[in-house]
């Protein structure tokens, strides 16, 4: 399922459209340009490079899911809204190796990264990994690709609609039952998405309800907007 968010965008371009789509990603398809977020490729080395065991394989897992992506939308980009890599104990040459294998079976695909956090505390990203472009952030009107949309904000005098990640948004939604669910979402405000994590070893930051806010829960087999179920489970009972 993809959900057309257009009404959030500037009325000014009619291109201007985003889908939101299954397995955490969204796509521009003005530009061909699959967008994701927070991919965090190397935590689960972190942990246990400091002695915590935790399995292997959800960095592959997602890498695959990237590509998987990549093929269905035909994107002709790839923008990865900050911390593709999540630190520099944890990239290590198999990390590397997984994301380099990935990248060769996307030839076509350009891939620019806009640095996050966990990204700018590695260093430099080794060319050899096949990334096209390392920003801090890429204005593309009507768009401004960012990593954390409460610093890297576009100069007053421009008119974008903010595109980012880092805050690894989750929305929880009660029954009347009392059975609970937390799922992963997409947050859009004013003139800004905030994309959810697409990394499957990642923490979440709970959103609250609050007026303007829309609320998408992000799942691998659909997107579902709960703006309504969200703003009725924060009402007292």
């Amino acid at each position: 399922m993809q959900i057309d968010i257009a009404a959030s965008l500037p009325p000014t371009d009619t291109s201007a459209d985003i889908l939101l789509l299954p397995g955490r990603a969204a796509f521009l398809p003005a530009s061909a340009t699959l967008l994701v977020a927070d991919v965090h490729l190397g935590k689960a080395a972190t942990f246990r490079n400091a002695g915590i065991p935790v399995p292997e394989g959800s960095a592959q897992a997602d890498l695959t899911r990237l590509e998987q992506l990549v093929r269905e939308t035909a994107a002709r980009r790839l923008i990865v809204l900050g911390d593709l890599f999540h630190a520099r104990s944890g990239c290590t040459q198999a990390v590397f190796d997984e994301f380099t294998a990935a990248r060769s079976r996307i030839p076509d695909t350009e891939v620019l990264l806009i640095a996050g956090n966990h990204d700018r505390a590695i260093g430099k990203i080794p060319p050899s990994l096949g990334i096209d472009s390392c920003l801090r952030t890429h204005d593309e009107p009507p768009f401004h690709f960012v990593h954390e949309p409460a610093t890297d904000l576009p100069e007053p005098d421009r008119t974008c609609f903010t595109i980012a990640g880092h805050m690894h948004p989750t929305v929880a939604l009660s029954s009347p039952s009392g059975d609970r669910i937390t799922e992963r979402c997409f947050v859009a405000e004013a003139a800004t998405l905030i994309l959810p994590a697409f990394g499957s070893f990642t923490g979440g930051h709970r959103m609250q309800h609050a007026e303007g806010l829309r609320l998408w829960i992000a799942r691998d087999d659909g997107v579902v907007d709960v703006t309504r179920l969200a703003e009725l489970a924060a009402k007292p009972r």
